[in-house]
C-alpha cells in the first residue's frame, strides 16, 4: 500500500510539473520598421517598461522583429507571427499598416509612432477604436515648428522640404506644412528621396534653393540624418525637425515629444490588452500638449546662426550636443 501511495503521489507530482512546464506562454512581438535613433528609442522604451511591469518573465515571451525598411519584410514578419503573437506592437507607419493588412481579424494590435492614424486607415475613430488596433500618435505640430522658425528669421521665405513619398505619414505632414505656409506666406520647396543613400545628392541640391530645411517623422530621412546635417551645416542654414530623436542626430531645433514617453505608454496599452481591456476602451494617445523644445547647442556653436531670448529662455527648452 505505501509502494502503491508513493507511485500515486509520483504520478501526481509529474503531471502537475508536466502542466506548469507545459502552460501556454504569452508572445509579445514587436516590430519596428528599421534602425534609426527614434525607432530604437521607442523598441527599448516599450521593452524596459514591460520587463518592469512584469511582462518579461517566462510567462511573457518577448520577441523583436526589424524589418530593414522593407514593406516586403513587414508582411512577412506579420505573416510568420500570425498563429504566434497574442500581441503585436507595430512600431511605425508602413509596420502598422503591415500588421493591419495582416492581422487585423485575429491578433490586437498597438502601434507605436504613427503621426496619422486616421489618414493611414488604421482607425476610423480616435477615442473609440473599432478595427482591434489602437496606440500612440507622434503627430508632427507643424504650425509649432515653423513658428520658431519665424522666431529666428522673421522674413523666411524659403523652407525646404525632403521626404520619402512612399511613407504615408510623410505625405500627410507635407501636406500640413504647405497649408500652414501659406498662411505664413513661405514659399516651400520638396525634393524627394526613395532610400538613406540618396540624401547627400537630394540635400546637396536643395540646401542652394532654400534659407532653412525642414524634415518630420520621415524614416527614410531620419535614417541619413546625419549627412542632412552636415549639409545644412556648411550652408549655414538651420534644419528643423519633427522628432526629438533628429535632433540628437544632428538638427537644429525641433518642437516635440520625448519619445521614451511614447514607447512607455504603448507598452501601457499592451499591457492593459493582456489585463482584458477592449481595445475600443482604448483610446488613440495623440502627443501634442506639454511639448518641449529641442535645440543643439552643437549646431548653433558649428553655424553661427542667432537664437532669439524667446526661444533661450523659454522653460520648456532642452539643450542638446552632438555628444548626448
Amino acid at each position: 500500500m505505501k509502494k502503491l501511495l508513493s507511485l500515486l503521489t509520483a504520478f501526481t507530482l509529474s503531471i502537475g510539473l508536466f502542466s506548469c512546464t507545459n502552460a501556454k506562454q504569452t508572445n509579445i512581438c514587436i516590430v519596428k520598421l528599421g534602425t534609426h535613433t527614434s525607432l530604437d528609442e521607442i523598441e527599448s522604451s516599450i521593452k524596459n517598461r514591460l520587463i518592469d511591469k512584469g511582462y518579461g518573465s517566462e510567462k511573457y515571451a518577448l520577441d523583436f522583429y526589424n524589418a530593414n525598411f522593407s514593406s516586403a519584410d513587414s508582411a512577412s514578419i506579420m505573416q510568420s507571427i500570425k498563429n504566434k503573437a497574442d500581441v503585436v506592437v507595430a512600431i511605425a507607419t508602413p509596420v502598422a499598416q503591415a500588421a493591419y493588412n495582416n492581422l487585423k481579424d485575429t491578433t490586437p494590435i498597438v502601434f507605436a509612432a504613427v503621426s496619422d492614424p486616421m489618414g493611414a486607415h488604421l482607425v476610423s475613430s480616435l477615442e473609440s477604436p473599432k478595427e482591434n488596433i489602437t496606440g500612440t500618435s507622434d503627430e508632427i505640430q507643424v504650425d509649432l515648428i515653423i513658428d520658431k522658425a519665424l522666431e529666428i528669421n522673421p522674413k523666411l521665405s524659403k523652407l525646404g522640404f525632403i521626404y520619402n513619398p512612399s511613407e504615408d505619414n510623410s505625405v500627410s505632414n507635407k501636406a500640413k506644412i504647405e497649408a500652414y505656409c501659406k498662411e505664413k506666406k513661405i514659399e516651400v520647396i520638396s525634393s524627394t528621396i526613395q532610400n538613406a543613400g540618396e540624401m547627400s545628392e537630394v540635400a546637396s541640391v536643395l540646401v542652394n534653393k532654400v534659407e532653412a530645411m525642414f524634415v518630420t517623422d520621415d524614416n527614410t530621412v531620419a535614417s541619413a540624418m546625419s549627412v542632412l546635417s552636415s549639409i545644412c551645416r556648411e550652408k549655414k542654414i538651420p534644419c528643423y525637425t519633427g522628432a526629438d530623436s533628429e535632433v540628437k542626430d544632428g538638427g537644429m531645433l525641433c518642437v516635440g515629444i520625448n519619445y521614451k514617453l511614447l514607447g512607455e505608454t504603448t507598452a501601457d496599452m499592451v499591457i492593459s490588452i493582456l489585463e482584458g481591456v477592449k481595445i475600443k476602451d482604448i483610446p488613440v494617445k495623440v502627443f501634442k500638449d506639454n511639448l518641449k523644445t529641442y535645440l543643439n547647442t552643437s549646431y548653433i556653436e558649428e553655424t553661427n546662426i542667432s537664437i532669439p531670448s524667446s526661444i533661450l529662455n523659454d522653460p520648456n527648452l532642452v539643450k542638446i550636443t552632438d555628444n548626448d
